[in-house]
């Protein structure tokens, strides 16, 4: 189930415009932004910093009668900023099928409670891709941040580098959940590192193995 796109509308347009942007967007709990714009490094330094994890996880995702709508890759970049010593969690969409038809319109991330989260996407050089995600919202627990897709981001496309800047130096080897999900409701969802060390309940590290769920992950 797609927790945070079962919020009200009312709601939605309630926390819209509590959102600070800026450089970058300062997402509080409950807390929805649509409009993310893009930003480089020459913009805001605070983002130029130290990868100190990269991973690549595989996905695919399957329909109802088990055909395939679409797989590619999640790749996760942990950076350090060289300004604040803080984290920034990124993460990109690529190698996506074209002969697919499936198109992704939003990404779940847990693990960001109690965590100042600042968000947006990076449209420099250095990011390659053609599609940014349009908006960001927080749950109401803070935990999970969902980046969607305005119009869906196709089979043929890579994402630029969407990211979460936390006010913490520290995360966890494959802690939480990402959920990727496309515009028809079907969904894949992987472990992937975390700010937060609290893994999922039993009951979502199941969904992993779920009908229709394939991940692998792949180190470059």
């Amino acid at each position: 189930m797609n927790i945070l796109h079962s919020i009200s509308i009312a709601s939605v347009i309630a926390a819209s415009s509590m959102a600070t942007a800026g450089p970058v967007v300062d997402l509080a709990p409950s807390e929805i932004y649509e409009g993310l714009s893009g930003i480089n490094n020459s913009e805001f330094t605070e983002i130029i910093g130290a990868a100190i994890s990269d991973k690549y996880i595989d996905f695919a995702i399957y329909g109802q009668s088990q055909n395939l709508l679409y797989e590619g890759t999640l790749m996760t970049r942990v950076v350090r900023s060289h300004q604040s010593g803080n984290l920034h969690m990124n993460y990109r969409i690529l190698n996506g099928n074209g002969d697919l038809e499936g198109r992704i319109s939003n990404v779940e991330i847990a693990g960001f409670s109690g965590m100042q989260t600042r968000v947006e996407y990076r449209d420099d050089a250095s990011s390659p891709g053609v599609e940014g995600p349009f908006m960001a919202h927080r749950d109401i627990t803070g935990d999970i941040i969902d980046f969607g897709f305005d119009g869906g981001l196709n089979t043929s496309d890579n994402s630029h580098y969407f990211f979460a800047m936390v006010d913490t130096d520290t995360f966890y080897e494959d802690a939480n959940l990402a959920t990727i999900y496309l515009e028809t409701g079907e969904s894949v969802s992987m472990m992937v590192d975390s700010v937060s060390a609290i893994v999922p309940a039993p009951g979502s590290i199941a969904l992993l193995g779920g009908a229709g769920l394939l991940c692998s992950r792949r180190r470059r």
